[in-house]
């Protein structure tokens, strides 16, 4: 049932964050705060990411187009776009979040499926993204480097809920170190199965 995901999801973020200091979780947040970004105000978004990423899938229909709600580009139907959509209508006369946190929380959902089929072409085709790929989907969600992937990377871990394999998100891990992380000098930890479940 989809509430049902979206509450696992959900305690996930907050398991992510309040974890012992140690081991992989330990690496993620010293990373996340070398990026100088504050990882209570991480922890609220994305756990309101986590409640809003998937509401859209009961109108998924990928042979419609509608307007983009955020870049007003044609796109298909996706569930992210219509996620985004309603996120905007729940969340935009919110006075407590500003408007950068909107906008944040607004691509991390319009974003969180992208590594997954990024998986799916490099297993049909062998191709990685590189550099520039990786900095235009941080950039979307927060211009410090490394700090959008980072939403994007956390948030990952706790959107395993119901999925068997989680080969996508180790691939996901492991080509942005390769190709974003380690270009910046930045350090990124590559999670095994036992830091997720």
């Amino acid at each position: 049932m989809l509430v049902d995901h979206l509450l696992a999801v959900t305690e996930n973020i907050d398991a992510f964050f309040n974890r012992p200091f140690f081991g992989f979780h330990a690496e993620m947040l010293t990373a996340l705060n070398s990026m100088n970004v504050d990882r209570d105000i991480v922890q609220k978004e994305l756990k309101l990411v986590s409640l809003l990423h998937d509401i859209g899938k009961v109108e998924d229909d990928k042979m419609l187009y509608t307007i983009h709600p955020l870049d007003h580009e044609l796109v298909l139907k996706r569930h992210t776009v219509v996620s985004v959509r309603a996120a905007i209508e729940i969340l935009g006369t919110d006075k407590a979040l500003s408007s950068d946190e909107k906008s944040r929380i607004y691509w991390a959902i319009e974003q969180h499926d992208i590594s997954y089929g990024l998986y799916k072409q490099f297993l049909s085709t062998g191709y990685s993204p590189g550099f520039e790929t990786w900095k235009t989907l941080n950039d979307k969600i927060n211009t410090s480097d490394g700090a959008g992937l980072m939403y994007l990377l956390i948030f990952k871990l706790a959107d395993i809920h119901g999925h068997a394999n989680i080969g996508d998100v180790i691939w996901f891990y492991k080509t942005v170190q390769q190709n974003y992380f380690a270009s910046l000098g930045l350090y990124l930890p590559i999670p095994v199965e036992d830091d997720m479940r």
